[in-house]
């Protein structure tokens, strides 16, 4: 799992944790959300205690995000980058009589691997997310040093903002992802256990190839017969 800022909460994290919830995953997307009761504050719960566990819950599950598209992306970069080289060797050519596949399918392989380096630019991604990762760490820092009074809160609600505005159009299954990794962070399992989403093996595995932007995710807790 991705690296979030801090595995335990603020000294208020339990209270807030029985008197609110976290926000649904893709905060700030502008992604149409699925609500379920356990989104809802309750009317006990004070508004300043709210919007502080809103903002940490948010910048925890922001920078869980970026981590995790930070890393697929230099994977692949990484993966690319090492096909092309060794495909691109002599090496190949020695034992090209070993491997049931005609020669010029490793060239294509090679040509192939360089265009996507290319046009997709995974490194450049990765290196985007990364510095997005910085400036939410960044913002959340500031939150663990300011007073937390409301006009701190809107200061910091208001950075927070400004760095979205320069992330990419968001994948679907990852911010589900980070938004369980924010949960786990923020609360104790017994509670973790009743706000994460059920993500299914396939969409976890093709969450950072595909946006799946329009898909809805159930509670984890009504797949659990």
């Amino acid at each position: 799992m991705a690296h979030v800022a801090g595995r335990e909460a603020d000294t208020t994290a339990d209270t807030e944790a029985a008197t609110t919830a976290p926000s649904a995953p893709g905060h700030g997307s502008g992604q149409p959300e699925e609500r379920h009761e356990l989104r809802a504050a309750t009317a006990a719960a004070e508004p300043l205690e709210i919007e502080r566990h809103n903002l940490q819950f948010g910048l925890r599950e922001q920078i869980a995000y970026h981590a995790m598209r930070e890393q697929a992306l230099a994977r692949l970069n990484r993966f690319l980058t090492g096909l092309q080289v060794f495909l691109g060797t002599s090496a190949i050519a020695s034992i090209s009589d070993l491997i049931p596949v005609a020669p010029v399918w490793s060239v294509i392989s090679s040509a192939l691997a360089g265009v996507v380096l290319l046009v997709v630019d995974p490194s450049g991604g990765a290196r985007d997310h990364r510095a997005l990762r910085i400036r939410y760490h960044n913002v959340l820092a500031d939150y663990e040093e300011c007073d937390k009074t409301i006009h701190d809160l809107r200061a910091l609600k208001a950075k927070m903002q400004r760095v979205s505005a320069d992330a990419p159009p968001a994948y679907r299954v990852v911010q589900a992802v980070a938004f369980n990794t924010a949960v786990n962070a923020t609360y104790r399992e017994a509670m973790a256990a009743e706000h994460r989403y059920h993500i299914g093996f396939w969409r976890r595995a093709l969450a950072n190839w595909f946006p799946m932007r329009g898909f809805k995710f159930k509670l984890e807790r009504s797949n659990i017969k």
